[in-house]
């Protein structure tokens, strides 16, 4: 895939728009593609991600360690941060992620984002707010629905 259609997926990640296009064409060139087969494990409870992905297609479960099934956050929409905070600092994934229905990812990494904050401060505050945003949205969401769904 080209770099401007790798571009043009991270305009789709509300996380990236905190980025003018140049920032995204440099995230994107250094941005790895992923697929996935249903049933595979993106990553686990506890491992340190290299840093966020990108969902492009398919359908992933996050369960946090210990919980039933049931309860699993299923994540489908395109265009869905996984793990933004990693983008940040190394941090151990606190849930589990598996496929449950081939995807297609883009992951960022870490290293190509802490570069673009280096080069351009303002993106690191920008990142700060977003975090905590994603963060206070995600423990008020806890007693409310389990779905993140482009659907209702």
């Amino acid at each position: 895939m080209q770099l401007d259609d790798t571009a043009h997926i991270l305009s789709s990640a509300e996380f990236f728009s905190i980025c003018n296009i140049e920032q995204r064409r440099m995230l994107a060139f250094a941005s790895e593609w992923i697929k996935l087969d249903a049933g595979e494990t993106l990553f686990r409870a506890g491992q340190v991600s290299p840093g966020a992905y990108v969902l492009i297609s398919g359908e992933l479960r996050s369960v946090q360690e210990g919980a039933l099934d049931k309860d699993a956050v299923i994540i489908n929409r395109p265009g869905t941060v996984i793990g933004e905070l990693a983008l940040i600092t190394e941090h151990p994934r606190r849930a589990s992620v598996v496929c449950n229905r081939d995807a297609q990812l883009l992951m960022v990494p870490r290293s190509a984002f802490s570069k673009i904050m280096e080069q351009f401060p303002e993106i690191a505050i920008k990142a700060q707010q977003k975090v905590r945003q994603e963060m206070a949205r995600y423990v008020s969401s806890i007693k409310g629905a389990k779905k993140i769904s482009g659907v209702g």
